[in-house]
């Protein structure tokens, strides 16, 4: 039985766009319904801001997972769990030799730093001098602390719902959401999914995006077919 749900958002929920399709706010709505007993999680790279207008639109998030891990919003009550200031120099440094641009929601984020840079790098110099990470969501470049990941944050939300791992789904389709299918027992993928999580997860549907997340929810019982 699924008691914990953890659903990433860009790219999973929304479309390429970042749109949201009316089915798959619909086929939310109906696992809420149907599901009343299970806890469900909304995990994003994204900051607690949008993430809040997200889940006021969806009606679905009984917890809110940011910044990849670094910052719950459970009951009203906002923990951080890592610093952001050894995310700021390196991105100060990252800015000035390769071009970087910030992301404008870096303003409200607390425990890291996300831009974009387009092209393929190699960042290994710059997370080990300041001793960080640097994760691609594939809709943004993000600098985390060490040990700052959704596998993280999914291991303290199954102590705070005191639920096991093999009663635990996530939902997922970045680079980002990997560590969090390496510490839950069950977990679904989308044909955009990247290569890792594809590697990692339990099922993965033939359909992208929301579909594809439609299509997850059906095959793990939690939607009628």
């Amino acid at each position: 039985m699924i008691k914990l749900l953890i659903l990433d958002i860009d790219g999973t929920i929304t479309q390429k766009d970042q749109s949201i399709l009316p089915e798959t706010l619909v086929a939310l709505r109906k696992v809420v319904f149907s599901n009343p007993e299970m806890h469900i999680c909304l995990a994003s790279g994204n900051v607690l801001p949008v993430m809040f207008g997200v889940r006021t639109i969806l009606g679905v998030g009984e917890s809110l997972a940011g910044e990849n891990g670094g910052i719950l919003l459970y009951k009203q009550r906002i923990t951080s769990y890592f610093q952001k200031q050894k995310t700021v120099d390196a991105y100060k440094e990252i800015e000035k030799d390769l071009g970087a641009v910030e992301f404008i929601t870096n303003r409200w984020r607390e425990t890291s730093i996300s831009f974009i840079l387009n092209g393929s790098y190699d960042f290994t110099k710059y997370e080990k001098k300041y001793d960080v990470v640097i994760q691609d969501s594939g809709f943004a470049k993000h600098i985390l602390n060490k040990g700052q990941n959704k596998g993280f944050i999914a291991r303290e939300l199954m102590k705070i719902y005191a639920v096991s791992k093999d009663e635990t789904l996530a939902c997922g389709d970045g680079d980002n959401d990997a560590d969090l299918f390496e510490v839950v027992g069950m977990s679904g993928t989308i044909s955009n999914g990247s290569r890792s999580v594809k590697e990692r997860a339990e099922y993965v549907s033939e359909k992208a995006y929301g579909d594809g997340l439609i299509d997850i929810m059906k095959h793990f019982r939690l939607l009628e077919e």
